[in-house]
């Protein structure tokens, strides 16, 4: 998660000196003599980003979607696995409460073999992780798996308020 995080980072500051490379050159109406050298230097930066923006590490950021819904009795959290089998999903919860989707989404064979023009379906292995509070009762956890998409349902409990012990003073 740590080098996704860094990866991130690093396509962020490109996409922002791309960015303020372009601002620059509206921002000057007069050509200058240092026209080219910036239209060739975003160049490069767009090219930069456009190569990293395509690697398999950057494309599964974000990946699964999911929808999070938070009631007065329970948490239901949804995970889009579109072209997911059922076989390949690992659900796990810590100690921490921390919930934790593990998987990976496999390309059929027929599939490698032709060239593409553009490729945006994400394959390959997933990992998300969801903090979930304290009032969970994790013993009651459900799924359903049904249609690409994972339900999960996790029953709330009360709140446990501490309760003050008075002390007699003697």
């Amino acid at each position: 998660m740590m080098k996704d995080y860094k990866m991130k980072k690093i396509v962020t500051s490109l996409l922002l000196a791309t960015l303020l490379g372009t601002a620059a050159n509206a921002a000057s109406n007069a050509t200058s003599p240092y026209d080219a050298d910036f239209t060739k230097m975003n160049q490069y930066f767009n090219s930069l980003i456009e190569s990293h923006l395509t690697s398999a590490k950057l494309n599964n950021i974000g990946y699964p979607r999911m929808d999070i819904s938070d009631s007065t009795k329970e948490i239901v959290i949804k995970f889009d696995l579109a072209g997911v089998n059922k076989e390949n999903i690992k659900l796990s919860i810590s100690d921490d409460k921390i919930l934790t989707l593990k998987g990976e989404k496999t390309a059929s064979k027929e599939n490698k073999s032709k060239d593409y023009v553009k490729k945006e379906i994400f394959y390959g292995s997933f990992e998300k992780a969801i903090q979930l509070p304290e009032n969970i009762d994790e013993s009651k956890l459900s799924t359903k798996f049904e249609n690409g998409i994972l339900t999960v349902s996790i029953p709330k409990t009360e709140i446990k308020k501490p309760k003050a012990k008075v002390i007699p003073i003697k």
